[in-house]
């Protein structure tokens, strides 16, 4: 695992992190707390930020990884462009409102990390293997079916979910940050 900082590392390592496909509270909140109310100089000990729209994305996607769905909202909601549209989506297929997770895809299009996480989802879903890219689709229509009721594929979703994290927010890091 890439190293980013000491705060983003502690919630990387959290034990249980985007351990549910639709969370109901709050995974750490000692380590909520402190993602919360760290300054983006905290978040990004060790890198310049250069970008302070994307760095916005980061914070927002260490509150969605610790399940603050209402948090991370406040913030995706208003990300412009097309990295915040997927954000966006991907916030609302984890509340169980997978129409409107499907209209944010849509707003996002195709992009730029998806070849790379064609790759990560192929290895944990023979079904994502046989797409030609990454299909946010497919797997929000998995999820849903999942919400209700077929939950045999559940530990394959939330192998998906945590590759689509990682490399979502590597992603969003590298857009954010210079090493210094």
């Amino acid at each position: 695992m890439p190293r980013y900082s000491e705060t983003v590392d502690r919630v990387l390592r959290a034990g249980g992190l985007l351990g549910s496909l639709q969370p109901t509270d709050i995974l750490d909140r000692e380590l909520w707390r402190t993602v919360r109310d760290a300054s983006d100089a905290v978040i990004a000990e060790g890198s310049m930020i250069s970008d302070a729209a994307a760095f916005r994305l980061v914070r927002g996607g260490l509150l969605y990884a610790l399940d603050d769905l209402e948090g991370s909202h406040r913030i995706f909601q208003d990300a412009p462009g097309d990295l915040g549209a997927y954000w966006h989506g991907v916030l609302h297929r984890r509340e169980g409102d997978f129409d409107n997770a499907r209209y944010w895809f849509r707003r996002s299009g195709q992009l730029a990390f998806f070849a790379e996480l064609h790759g990560r989802a192929a290895a944990h879903s023979a079904e994502m293997a046989r797409q030609s890219s990454w299909d946010p689709y497919l797997f929000t229509g998995q999820g849903e079916q999942a919400r209700f009721g077929a939950d045999e594929q559940t530990s394959e979703l939330l192998a998906l979910q945590r590759a689509e994290f990682e490399v979502l927010f590597d992603y969003c890091w590298r857009q954010a940050v210079t090493a210094s």
